[in-house]
């Protein structure tokens, strides 16, 4: 019976640990239009990746006028307590003709929700045809074929 109680004791003081980390919002919400010669995209999937400390990602479809949107994400980790530097890789893709085409990379240095932009909330227009560009305007190097709204 002894080995239970702590074993039970083990487990909420576990749980306690878990819900008082720090979260960290690893992908802010986005909201985008997908088009290819200014037309939308329709009923195309995308997928969002991040990593920190495992690589994760979810899919999506745009609907009938190209546009797509994802919610924020939070993770917990003992990780923020270390003095360590904050690196989450994240990137957009779109499937079209059954490749994967990358949209949008980006490595988000801040834990709060739309550090990636600065505070603004993450609101793009991708045409497929544009070329991938580098821009430093947010803190970390970002490599899109997208504008911001």
């Amino acid at each position: 019976m002894r080995k239970v109680c702590v074993f039970l004791m083990s487990l909420i003081t576990m749980e306690a640990l878990a819900m008082s980390l720090p979260k960290t919002c690893v992908f802010s919400a986005v909201k985008a239009q997908i088009t290819i010669n200014g037309e939308p995209v329709k009923q195309a999937m995308v997928i969002r990746k991040w990593e920190w400390n495992d690589l994760r990602e979810e899919t999506t479809q745009t609907d009938d006028g190209g546009y797509f949107q994802f919610p924020a994400v939070f993770e917990s980790s003992v990780a923020r307590f270390l003095p360590v530097e904050l690196v989450i890789a994240q990137g957009l893709y779109v499937v079209i003709d059954g490749e994967e085409k990358k949209i949008w990379s980006n490595s988000k240095r801040e834990p709060d929700e739309n550090a990636e932009f600065n505070g603004k909330p993450i609101s793009l227009i991708c045409e497929l045809t544009d070329e991938m560009k580098i821009y430093r305007d947010f803190g970390s190097r970002m490599n899109t074929l997208c504008r911001w709204e």
